[in-house]
């Protein structure tokens, strides 16, 4: 097969790198060549392999060039190629030497069925492309393309600029399609209606043009070319965090409102455990953030009771991790949210030592690992609970609110028993060992593997780390203590530092730092400057609270507090609210409501006379009011047996219906 072979020998020449050469010399790995200028350069075997090609043969770019032999006869049909096989069998024994005779070339097309003018060009494409050149290439021709490129151009260019926009119409993309084609071509033909939308319905793969309009912005925020990858070597490595709204209301245990919630997680990726979750109502905060932080530096239990789920530590061999307190990430890929991007979520990985990685705003490709655990979450768990809404409005059910439903602690309980009992032990396809691609490995499988494989980064979490996740206030240190939001707060360890001024200085200078946990504001931590310790200071009324308070809880309370006219007289809350009905300034919900019941009612004063008590001037004497209508009734006596009574007078007659 000519020009598919490039033979390396003295006095042979070849094309490489846009010029003619002459092979000068050879060696074992590389050879001299020499241009028809005098230029000399030596190349390598593998060069010569990937650019060079033999004078006289196919260059790149030449327009002779056949598809490749594999690729022709791997497209071809069991049938079709059976037929191949056989002209194979049949020609290959006329190309050896003394077989291409006459008498065996007309013996051959006898035995196909065909000419010999067509067995000689048939045997002579044999012997220049090999098995391939006997295939039919209207076989494999593309018998599609009744439809002109430049209108296929047109219509992506319309689909293009719906990203943002609402769904369209199938017509309507056509319709702009068939005008901008006929503006760029004004003599083209654009496709019949039913070729238009088999066209369309394929162009429109993978877009979303007429799918959801959330679905269609995010793909077209992806990358376009070749995708890039994170590649852990190990457990720790990367530890992906990003949060997600749940499709579950939940209830906020205080002030009874139904809220949504949102889920901070933490993936390591190399292994795609979860190393921390916390569930907030409304938005998470940067406390959130650091909550989990501390979370991934040490062992988690996902569940309750002495035999509750420890995460992926569990099973791992005794040699390895004994006595490790959990494998501390390197790199942190995080969100754009701004409780990623806080002053305090920042300090906490300065101070840990480790790399904060933003993500591309609004291109979830850069935590695809998080986002398939979200929707795998969804449907594997939260579909499942009372208070599902769905994803969308589309899929939300009626008063969905209505239902049961589950405290928010009681939901992030949930979740923490469905990651250790169901998720850790799952087999995930994207995760495999390189040496057996066919097994799928669990998140414990895979951590146990890269625990074996690189060993343990062992980093005991230090005395004070919980401290240093914790959020700070400065607050001078009084005789009676230390006031935080009126919440104040004693212990005889600030004995010696009463009314004293700290030597911090900056922005809060002469003021004492403590740290509070914004979940349980019944404690809060100073450290000693003298001696380093750490001493809880208790809350004044946090004894007659037997679960832990928030800081969301007692600033809900401390609002309901000082809300104007909370507690009011029964007789004088009717008459403000008539007050406010009459300025339009009913507010609240249920007054609203009222409001509007009442407006469709007919007016009472413009009716009767209101008369009011001489004692109360201001409230209505209710009891004068029924007798007066119980007067107005007698004086009007009841029509209803006005019929009977016509009938009495008038046995033979009857009532006329006069229809108009």
């Amino acid at each position: 097969m000519p020009g598919q072979v490039l033979e390396i020998r003295i006095g042979e020449k070849l094309w490489l790198d846009g010029q003619s050469w002459l092979i000068a010399a050879v060696g074992p790995t590389s050879v001299r060549l020499t241009s028809a200028g005098g230029t000399h350069r030596t190349a390598a075997i593998e060069e010569l392999m990937q650019s060079a090609t033999a004078l006289g043969g196919p260059i790149d770019g030449d327009a002779d060039v056949k598809a490749l032999g594999s690729v022709v006869l791997s497209g071809l049909t069991k049938g079709q190629r059976d037929r191949v096989d056989r002209e194979v069998d049949v020609l290959s024994p006329l190309l050896t030497a003394g077989g291409g005779t006459r008498r065996n070339i007309e013996a051959a097309a006898e035995e196909l069925g065909i000419s010999v003018a067509t067995a000689r060009r048939r045997l002579a494409r044999l012997q220049e492309q090999g098995p391939a050149g006997l295939v039919d290439p209207r076989l494999l021709s593309d018998t599609r393309r009744s439809i002109d490129p430049r209108w296929d151009e047109a219509c992506l260019g319309v689909m293009a600029s719906y990203v943002t926009a609402s769904n369209p119409s199938r017509q309507t993309i056509i319709r702009k399609a068939n005008a901008a084609f006929l503006e760029a071509v004004p003599d083209g033909v654009v496709p019949s209606r039913t070729s238009a939308y088999r066209r369309l319905t394929e162009l429109d793969k993978g877009r979303y043009t007429f799918g959801e309009a959330k679905q269609r912005r995010s793909v077209s925020k992806r990358p376009q070319g070749v995708l890039g990858q994170l590649r852990p070597t190990r457990p720790g490595e990367y530890i992906l965090m990003d949060g997600y709204k749940l499709d579950v209301f939940a209830m906020e245990p205080v002030t009874m409102r139904w809220v949504n919630t949102e889920l901070t997680v933490a993936m390591d990726l190399y292994d795609r455990s979860i190393k921390g979750i916390r569930l907030r109502p409304v938005a998470a905060k940067s406390a959130d953030v650091a909550s989990v932080l501390f979370q991934c530096l040490t062992p988690q239990v996902w569940g309750r009771g002495p035999e509750a789920t420890k995460g992926p530590f569990s099973g791992v061999p005794e040699h390895v991790v004994l006595g490790s307190e959990g494998v501390f990430p390197d790199t942190i890929v995080i969100d754009h949210g701004k409780v990623y991007m806080s002053q305090h979520t920042f300090g906490v990985c300065r101070r840990l030592g480790i790399s904060i990685q933003p993500a591309i705003p609004n291109k979830p490709t850069d935590k695809p690992a998080l986002e398939r655990f979200f929707r795998t979450l969804r449907l594997s768990l939260l579909d499942q609970l009372e208070g599902y809404k769905g994803p969308n409005v589309y899929e939300r059910g009626k008063d969905v609110e209505k239902g049961a439903f589950y405290y928010v602690s009681e939901l992030e309980q949930i979740i923490r028993e469905w990651v250790g009992e169901v998720y850790h032990r799952s087999a995930h396809r994207g995760l495999r060992d390189p040496h057996l691609p066919k097994v799928d490995l669990s998140p414990e499988e895979m951590f146990n593997r890269g625990i074996e494989v690189s060993g343990l980064l062992r980093l005991p979490a230090a005395d004070d780390l919980r401290y240093e996740l914790l959020e700070v206030a400065w607050r001078q240190i009084q005789h009676y203590g230390i006031d935080i939001d009126g919440r104040r707060y004693d212990a005889e360890a600030l004995n010696l530092y009463r009314g004293r001024r700290s030597d911090y200085g900056g922005a809060h200078a002469g003021k004492w730092p403590f740290h509070v946990d914004v979940d349980d504001i019944r404690t809060v931590y100073f450290q000693d400057p003298e001696n380093k310790a750490w001493h809880p200071l208790q809350w004044r009324l946090a004894p007659g609270i037997t679960a832990p308070f928030s800081k969301d809880a007692a600033d809900y309370t401390r609002r309901a507090s000082v809300r104007a006219n909370r507690h009011v007289d029964p007789q004088q809350a009717v008459q403000d609210l008539l007050v406010r009905w009459q300025r339009d300034e009913v507010l609240g919900r249920r007054d609203k409501v009222l409001a509007q019941r009442l407006a469709t009612q007919e007016d009472v004063e413009t009716r009767l006379p209101a008369r009011t008590d001489d004692e109360s001037p201001d409230v209505i004497d209710f009891m004068t009011r029924r007798a007066e209508r119980d007067a107005d009734r007698r004086d009007h006596p009841s029509d209803l047996d006005v019929f009977e009574r016509y009938y009495e007078k008038h046995p033979e007659g009857g009532l006329e219906v006069f229809d108009e």
